[in-house]
């Protein structure tokens, strides 16, 4: 689906592409910018698919979140996920 972005200069930009939407933000937060990074990266190297893998690794993030709270070392989740992937 297109979403029609407007930035405060009155530049309109129309996409449906997750790392166009992805620059286009002003992001501040710490964890928001390593899902723009992962977008980045996924449109360089395939051109294709950014929107999920933003959204899978929002969930990665979503899922570990009470277990960092609880003392886990994010190493583990690392660790965690590089065996699930191979």
């Amino acid at each position: 689906m297109d979403k029609l972005i407007h930035d405060d200069k009155g530049a309109v930009t129309i996409s449906n592409d997750g790392a166009t939407i992805m620059k286009l933000l002003d992001i501040v937060h710490p964890t928001t910018k390593i899902l723009a990074d992962i977008a980045k990266s996924q449109d360089s190297e395939v051109g294709d698919g950014t929107t999920t893998v933003v959204l899978l690794a929002a969930e990665f993030l979503r899922e570990a979140k009470p277990f960092i709270e609880d003392g886990v070392h994010s190493q583990n989740f690392i660790k965690l996920i590089f065996y699930i992937i191979n």
